[in-house]
């Protein structure tokens, strides 16, 4: 499934997954710190720096100095980056609708607070392989 979605966001859009994620987080939260971006996406703070280096070149994503702390630099979404995710919303709400067809209200609320606890529980952490020893 993710395969599925990483190829339709390429072909559709022009951009990853993951872009995609970091987009729609910056139209909420535009001048947010690469650190915001980083937890939003639950990515390390060293792999948001390619992530927006890309994004940038694209066209999609600037940077601005930071007036509190020069040494920070804070993101801000282009004109290019909303329009990006807003021609991506659509396609978003279609896949969402096909994946909780046939559920109810009650077992995709279920759904969500199994996932929610694994998320918590941090059941899989990017330090370490699932099925690896790591309990």
């Amino acid at each position: 499934m993710r395969q599925r979605l990483e190829r339709r966001t390429r072909d559709e859009l022009g951009i990853s997954m993951v872009q995609l994620g970091a987009l729609f987080y910056l139209v909420g939260s535009d001048g947010c710190l690469h650190k915001d971006l980083a937890d939003a996406l639950g990515i390390q703070p060293a792999a948001v720096s390619g992530l927006v280096d890309r994004m940038a070149a694209a066209g999609l994503v600037q940077r601005r100095t930071c007036t509190d702390d020069g040494r920070a630099q804070r993101l801000h979404v282009t004109a290019a980056g909303k329009r990006v995710a807003s021609q991506a919303r659509p396609a978003v709400a279609e896949m969402q609708a096909a994946l909780v067809a046939g559920f109810s209200d009650a077992e995709i609320a279920i759904i969500a607070r199994f996932l929610a606890a694994a998320v918590e529980r941090e059941l899989w952490p990017s330090s370490s392989t699932p099925g690896k020893g790591s309990s």
